[in-house]
């Protein structure tokens, strides 16, 4: 697959594209609506260098503290810190409090620590971590209070010890054992001294070097999980439209038709909404300019091209019910009337008759069917009188219907009665086309059946719907079975004309004849316009010229040619351009050339 087909199957498969971005926005909304809210703030702290010391001996003099900074996350630090912000003591176990420990100050030994606190807000979360470095700091500083209050035990303890020992010093001078106790005494109190001197001189134990910010959001940010949603939806939904354009075994077009069964493709029949909202089920019966129209009569002119010119036999079958092959039929049929050549309808689908849709009660009552049953019972295939008088008249000229008649027996075994072929000779010389209405192909062999006595058929396939699998069955079969296939044709297509074409397919030539005849009669003076004029006698025709136009029935071409001489004679009698309004006598032959082009432009600007 190139790029380039590979951007036309996303282009056609958008909708999986925009289904799949829609659920993995929605599944980051949801995400984002039921995620709790994390904001994380951290400070920093600096342990004066007495309490670093003493955080890695325990000990300050002989005094035992605790300054170990895992003391920070346990609940004698915590838990004063969420009691102060009016919180319970459970509530301090989803504070989520760390600690880090970066590296000691070169000059003072100084441990630094780094504590972090999670709360459900920005100012939440720098609230928990400011009482957590306060709770710590008033924790340490009882730590060096209670080594104070032994030291100075310490010291009234040396102090009174050394009295005792000096006593007897001074009673005996000889007492050596006196003396160094004595000399003991001195140096437990002076080191008491000097360590209450350190824990006084000390200061703070802790001190905050990088005051706490505001939390920082730690989720998913909205930005980013739409924009992650965004580019995983349109790679699964990308991955998902090629992936099943790959494994879509339906028709996609007439491109592929030939490539697929052998076949060629005679062309592709635009769906018209419009058309099934008005019930209009001939088109072809009316003026309408659309592009199934035209593609029904450019149906008509490639098969005028494939078929005999004279008494020519077509059977229109399909791969499966519902593909419109009765529709195909009944407007094809109607179409070639319209050129002015006798054409029978034959309703061949004895299964399923659909005519009557199209034709009404004149598609109904004994047909094919009893002219069968009536052969195989007498063994005698009827007369072209008896043939001829099952044809129905319709009220478009040129146009008869055999219907398809009663329930028959059985559709396969009636179809194969030898009287068939006699049947469509019949058909052949009353008419000059014969087009026959006949059951799917795929399943059934009634197609082949009616499709042996004629000159080809044409098979139709519903683009989006036809599996590749099932046209090519269907065309082998009937290969298979010696039917000459003339080509398929390709129904409800979607694509679209080209922007250009909008002024043939929008306003057709009777509006634009409309709007110039509405323009000459109001160019014209009131006064010349007298009845029997020659002006009068040409905008009448003009207006019936017009209004011919838009009759929905059948137009008899013969009429519309004397309409369109009785008014161009009318135009030359009186010397009136029919663009311009002027006199042809007073303007020379180059500029009415001249204004006849300019008023085509107009006309194709319409």
């Amino acid at each position: 697959m190139t790029f380039r087909q590979a951007l036309s199957v996303i282009w056609q498969r958008w909708v999986i594209v925009v289904a799949v971005l829609v659920v993995t926005l929605a599944v980051a909304a949801i995400f984002l609506v039921r995620q709790t809210p994390v904001y994380t703030s951290s400070t920093t702290v600096r342990m004066s260098a007495l309490a670093s010391a003493a955080s890695s001996s325990g000990q300050i003099g002989t005094a035992t503290v605790d300054f170990d900074p895992a003391t920070i996350t346990s609940t004698p630090v915590v838990g004063p810190a969420a009691k102060k912000l009016g919180e319970s003591q459970s509530d301090a176990t989803a504070w989520n409090v760390t600690y880090t420990l970066g590296a000691a100050d070169t000059a003072t030994k100084a441990t630094v620590i780094t504590i972090t606190a999670d709360g459900g807000s920005a100012a939440q979360a720098q609230k928990r971590v400011e009482a957590v470095v306060a709770s710590y700091d008033a924790y340490l500083t009882g730590q060096l209070a209670r080594a104070k209050s032994q030291e100075q035990a310490q010291v009234t303890k040396w102090t009174t010890a050394a009295q005792t020992y000096q006593a007897q010093v001074n009673a005996n001078p000889a007492n050596s054992i006196a003396q160094s106790n004595l000399a003991n005494a001195i140096n437990s109190l002076s080191n008491a001294n000097t360590t209450i001197e350190k824990i006084d001189n000390a200061g703070k134990p802790l001190s905050v070097t990088t005051p706490a910010s505001p939390g920082e959001f730690q989720g998913t940010s909205p930005l980013i999980a739409v924009l992650v949603a965004l580019a995983a939806g349109l790679v699964a939904g990308i991955g998902i439209a090629l992936i099943s354009d790959v494994f879509d075994d339906r028709l996609r077009g007439d491109t592929e038709i030939e490539t697929l069964t052998g076949v060629p493709a005679l062309g592709e029949l635009s769906l018209d909404k419009r058309m099934q909202r008005r019930g209009d089920w001939l088109p072809t019966a009316g003026r309408k300019r659309t592009s199934l129209n035209e593609g029904l009569r450019a149906l008509r002119t490639t098969l005028q091209v494939l078929l005999p010119r004279d008494s020519a036999v077509i059977v229109i079958t399909s791969v499966e019910p519902g593909d419109g092959k009765s529709f195909i039929s009944s407007n094809l049929a109607l179409a070639w009337a319209r050129t002015g050549k006798r054409v029978v309808l034959v309703g061949g689908d004895l299964r399923k008759p659909r005519l009557d849709k199209y034709f009404g009660d004149v598609a109904t009552g004994q047909g094919l069917t009893e002219l069968l049953q009536a052969a195989a019972v007498r063994g005698v295939a009827p007369s072209t009188e008896e043939v001829a008088g099952s044809l129905k008249a319709t009220k478009f000229r040129g146009l008869r219907i055999l219907p398809a008649g009663g329930d028959p027996w059985d559709p396969a075994d009636l179809l194969a009665v030898d009287a068939l072929g006699d049947i469509i000779a019949s058909l052949r010389s009353l008419c000059d086309v014969v087009v026959i209405d006949s059951p799917p192909a795929l399943a059934l062999v009634d197609a082949s059946l009616l499709a042996g006595h004629s000159d080809g058929a044409v098979l139709v396939a519903s683009v989006k719907r036809t599996r590749r699998r099932r046209l090519t069955e269907t065309v082998h079969a009937l290969l298979g079975n010696g039917i000459v296939v003339l080509g398929v044709v390709a129904n409800r297509s979607r694509r679209r004309i080209p922007r250009s074409y909008s002024a043939y397919y929008g306003a057709g030539t009777a509006d634009r004849r409309r709007t110039a005849a509405a323009e000459r009669a109001q160019a014209t003076p009131q006064a010349s316009a007298s009845p029997g004029s020659p002006r009068a006698v040409s905008a009448q025709a003009a207006n019936d010229e017009v209004a011919s136009e838009f009759d929905d029935g059948f137009i008899d071409v013969d009429t519309v040619f004397d309409d369109q001489q009785t008014t161009n004679a009318a135009n030359g009698a009186d010397g009136v351009d029919d663009r311009s309004g002027d006199s042809a006598s007073d303007v020379p032959a180059p500029e009415r050339r001249a204004g006849r082009r300019q008023g085509s432009a107009e006309d194709e600007k319409v």
